[in-house]
């Protein structure tokens, strides 16, 4: 019996694709909810129909639309990426709806970290049960998303964002004597600088090996240094094995006897 060809349940548009789109919706309806004919004009297209049905589902997919029928609205999270408080929060919202189509969770717990090559990306698809004909779509769709996530979401770090509390609760209490002597002086509190994890493994145990990279760098310079670190730290410790215990120092001090 042959296998069963799965259905393509993945978002047609790209996530930077989806989020221009519904910043569309948003330009012409705000945050009203409106019907599915009236969405789909908002983003351009003449009426509902195949393509303009995909794109509605894609933008549901990402959790960018929410609603049904006659009440399909621009979501928060959209609003978050549009229209942020902060850039972590934009950040943060991007990674979400990254992660919210169900066949991209499945390829990111399949293939954690750095995003496999095209050929890996086909042959893991086609032997799931996809269709040759939708491959190419369910692979662009998820470079280009995972790409953007990389991008402008990479700068979201939960620790950072606990972090900016304590800041502003120091900046809003009262100056210090030495502050009222020098009012000139202002304190410069510089922005947590850009970090994202590029490799994450989880071992037995509840045991995690995580790989993060701070500043702006590509992912793929980034892998390639830390395989030269890694190399040169394996060698430091053979070479420290290969070296004989060092004698303890016998050296007389001026407690012994002569």
């Amino acid at each position: 019996m042959d296998k069963r060809v799965r259905s393509p349940n993945y978002p047609a548009l790209s996530l930077p694709e989806a989020v221009q789109r519904v910043g569309l919706v948003y330009k012409n309806q705000h945050t009203h909810g409106a019907p599915r004919e009236v969405v789909v004009k908002s983003m351009g297209y003449n009426s509902l129909n195949g393509a303009s049905a995909t794109a509605v589902s894609a933008l549901m997919k990402y959790g960018l639309l929410e609603g049904r029928a006659d009440d399909i609205r621009v979501s928060d999270r959209a609003m978050r990426i549009l229209h942020p408080e902060s850039p972590i929060e934009k950040a943060q919202a991007i990674r979400e709806a990254a992660g919210d189509p169900a066949l991209f969770r499945e390829l990111d717990e399949k293939f954690p970290g750095r995003i496999p090559s095209e050929e890996v990306l086909r042959n893991h698809l086609i032997r799931s049960g996809f269709a040759q004909g939708a491959v190419d779509g369910v692979i662009r769709a998820y470079r280009e998303t995972k790409d953007f996530a990389e991008g402008e979401g990479g700068g979201y770090v939960p620790a950072v964002e606990a972090s900016q509390e304590p800041v502003a609760m120091t900046t809003q209490s009262a100056p210090s004597p030495t502050e009222q002597r020098a009012p000139f002086v202002r304190q410069v509190v510089e922005p947590p600088r850009k970090q994202r994890d590029i490799a994450v493994y989880k071992f037995e145990g509840d045991v995690t090996l995580r790989l993060t990279l701070e500043g702006d760098l590509d992912t793929e310079t980034a892998l390639d240094a830390a395989e030269t670190i890694i190399k040169l730290k394996r060698a430091e410790l053979q070479r420290r094995n290969r070296e004989p215990a060092k004698a303890p120092d016998r050296s007389p001090s001026g407690d012994e006897e002569k």
